[in-house]
């Protein structure tokens, strides 16, 4: 068993110690992000990723999420893995390029970017007269317009925070959506779903995809 707190290794290192010790079994990870804590488990195989879970998710999707905790606690335990389907197929490398990359990009609109848990509302304002959104650009839209945050979002849509959040950065400079603030009440949600209807229709005469 191997046991520590990420202070001493970092979450990148330890990885790579896996992979090249060929280890099979489980790593349980616990810490901080940058969307808040969170607590999972790594599957390996020979010292290949084979599995992640976290909290509504798993898979590739688990492991960026996992990736970005830098400060908090893990433990290694051997352990046969052969039942557990293999949910990622990326190598440990591009996986941690993958991860620092979203980092990166998620750096960049963080300060201009509200809360993962901020809800949004669609905007009053005059609507471009050209927009061009992708089939996945409007499932986030539709949602975020229903008053989900960006949290929940990327639970119901099984994608990372930082690409739900990628998405909901261009839709408000594009003036779709406007920072609405704390999640709503209910009976305030109700109505959120109400009007977001008529805005939906409204962006579908301008919108022209590539």
């Amino acid at each position: 068993m191997l046991e520590g707190s990420l202070k001493d290794f970092t979450l990148d290192d330890l990885l790579q110690m896996i992979s090249l010790g060929g280890k099979t079994g489980e790593l349980y990870l616990s810490g901080e992000t940058p969307f808040g804590k969170r607590t999972g488990k790594i599957f390996f195989e020979q010292g290949q990723v084979k599995h992640a879970e976290i909290e509504h998710s798993s898979g590739e999707i688990a492991i960026l999420e996992l990736l970005n905790i830098k400060e908090g606690n893990f433990k290694f335990l051997p352990a046969d893995v052969s039942n557990i389907k293999r949910t990622v197929q990326r190598t440990i490398p591009d996986l941690i390029l993958l991860s620092t990359s979203k980092l990166d990009e998620w750096n960049k609109i963080s300060n201009n970017m509200p809360s993962v848990d901020t809800t949004f509302s669609f905007s009053s304002e005059e609507i471009p007269p050209e927009i061009y959104l992708s089939s996945v650009d409007w499932k986030v839209l539709t949602i975020l317009g229903k008053g989900e945050t960006i949290r929940e979002t990327a639970l119901k849509l099984n994608m990372t925070v930082f690409d739900v959040a990628k998405i909901a950065y261009e839709l408000l400079k594009l003036k779709i959506l406007r920072e609405k603030g704390i999640k709503e009440t209910v009976t305030e949600q109700s109505k959120i779903e109400d009007t977001s209807r008529n805005s939906i229709f409204r962006i579908i005469n301008r919108t022209k995809k590539p």
